[in-house]
């Protein structure tokens, strides 16, 4: 779970301060003023029950004129649905779930070689908990795995992400996806899709023209196109069910009367497709090849990935959409100051953590990474094991570009690069109290240090005290005293206890790097 600072806490709106019991003794005060003969207190006293069912009335009026007002604005409400409301008034678009990807092995025992056309899908299981649960992943492109020559067995890697496509799952498909809906003509219409998960930026929507059907293009708020352009949006609700969202006429055009809507979609992504490796084994589907035909495949073609699938992520948690949205809104499309350029590129979907810096105002460095929930554990988002970018980077990064390009001052140049994770080592002692045993509270330590100060809660050039970790242990039960004795990165001086991020800096804590001691 994870812990959000504390001014990220969502304060509670509490206009009118009224509870029953204070109603009820202002009603009976005000009664024994108007009659002071009245001096009844026994609950069974008609009147006392009188008082005591408008003292209840009052109490839930109260109740709720509170949580109405309490979920009007980002920073109070508690609902993720009226937080998605307000983000999306603010031209918002959360991030949602992100496919994982991995590199699939396949091995060819034939004669000849084999032909795999994109959108093969492959599978396996994977436990969880007391459940055993399938995993399907599929190919982006056409690959062709070599014949066996001699001992020699043909080989292809070839990268496979999460996820198969809807035409494999739903009812009412045909080659243009899924059937969602009718036209109605009117403006604003909105369709849901059937399935769900939904990896992002995989929906492709057709619309019925005649005997044809056209695709029409995803952005991000229609009211910046007009009244001609064949364009829709996408929305999550607080299920992460996903709707496309046609224009009213005005801000985008409207499918005429009676056309079918039909979307192509994966289904797929988050950090269920975060595979260890061995997983994937079987191929499960071939476009063009008969279920007997794909069988009779398996005996000489196989499959396996040999190492963990990284990048899928979770849609994107209440409290990053809190802090975000507003940031977003802060820069209003326009990027003049270097918190402009953080703030807007936060503003693309799945970019979850920004910043800019400069020497010269013509060229601006914008460091991003990408949005992860306090369940996922990829110890460096957007970097694989070697420390490259990885797809998912180059994706961020790209949509990260396209977006500033049209909100810069003309002459500035911008370049978008990948974080720098710094590896911190922490040195804890700590005293207990006497029911708890050195194990519980060392692993409460590490818990703690890990939630609160694990990638959903450090950013670009952070600074990070002694006391902020003490603060924080001191939550962890069964602690009495918790001092910071060494605070440093790795491969540098312990003599330093405070950590200073510099502007393209993540600071990552991991279990290796803690050393806890009793005092």
């Amino acid at each position: 779970m994870s812990i959000t600072p504390p001014s990220n806490i969502p304060l509670s709106v509490d206009y009118t301060s009224k509870d029953f019991y204070s109603i009820r003794a202002e009603l009976i005060a005000r009664i024994q003023d108007r009659i002071p003969e009245w001096t009844a207190s026994d609950p069974a006293d008609f009147g006392v029950a009188l008082v005591e069912a408008f003292a209840y009335l009052g109490d839930m009026v109260s109740y709720y004129i509170d949580r109405n007002a309490n979920e009007g604005f980002i920073s109070t409400a508690t609902q993720r649905s009226s937080v998605l409301s307000i983000a999306q008034t603010y031209g918002y678009n959360p991030a949602s779930y992100r496919a994982a990807f991995v590199t699939a092995t396949f091995s060819n025992t034939a004669a000849t070689a084999v032909v795999l056309p994109a959108g093969t899908v492959l599978s396996g299981e994977v436990i969880e908990g007391d459940t055993v649960q399938p995993v399907y992943f599929s190919t982006n492109t056409e690959i062709e795995v070599p014949a066996k020559v001699g001992s020699i067995v043909g080989t292809e890697d070839v990268t496979v992400y999460h996820g198969r496509s809807i035409t494999l799952i739903a009812e009412n498909v045909n080659e243009y996806g899924e059937l969602i809906g009718e036209s109605t003509g009117r403006p604003g219409m909105r369709f849901e899709l059937s399935e769900t998960p939904v990896v992002e930026d995989s929906i492709e929507v057709y619309v019925q023209d005649g005997d044809i059907y056209t695709k029409w293009t995803q952005v991000q708020h229609i009211i910046d196109y007009d009244s001609t352009d064949q364009v829709f949006s996408v929305i999550s609700d607080e299920d992460n069910n996903i709707s496309i969202i046609f224009g009213d006429g005005v801000s985008g055009t409207v499918p005429t009367l009676y056309s079918e809507i039909r979307a192509r979609y994966t289904v797929g992504g988050g950090s269920f497709g975060n595979i260890v490796d061995g997983i994937l084994e079987t191929i499960d589907y071939i476009p063009g090849l008969s279920e007997s035909q794909v069988t009779a495949l398996q005996s000489t073609l196989t499959v396996t990935n040999s190492s963990a699938a990284v990048g899928g992520s979770d849609p994107e948690e209440t409290n990053q959409i809190r802090l975000a949205a507003p940031q977003s809104l802060r820069a209003n499309t326009r990027a003049v100051t270097l918190q402009d350029f953080a703030d807007l590129a936060l503003a693309v979907t799945g970019v979850g953590k920004a910043n800019a810096t400069s020497s010269v105002w013509t060229s601006v460095t914008v460091y991003i990474a990408p949005t992860r929930t306090a369940t996922d554990s990829d110890p460096a988002p957007g970097l694989d094991e070697l420390g490259n970018p990885t797809l998912e980077y180059d994706s961020l990064k790209e949509d990260v570009e396209v977006y500033l390009s049209d909100k810069t001052l003309i002459g500035t140049t911008i370049t978008v690069s990948p974080p720098v994770y710094i590896d911190v080592i922490a040195s804890i002692q700590y005293t207990k109290l006497d029911q708890y045993t050195n194990a519980e509270i060392e692993l409460g330590i590490k818990n703690k240090v890990l939630t609160d100060f694990g990638y959903t809660g450090v950013f670009f050039e952070d600074t990070i005290y002694p006391q902020d970790i003490e603060f924080s242990l001191q939550q962890v039960p069964g602690i009495k005293v918790a001092k910071v004795t060494q605070l440093y990165r790795d491969g540098e001086s312990p003599a330093s206890t405070t950590l200073e991020g510099d502007p393209d800096e993540l600071f990552r804590f991991t279990e290796a790097n803690l050393n806890i001691t009793e005092i």
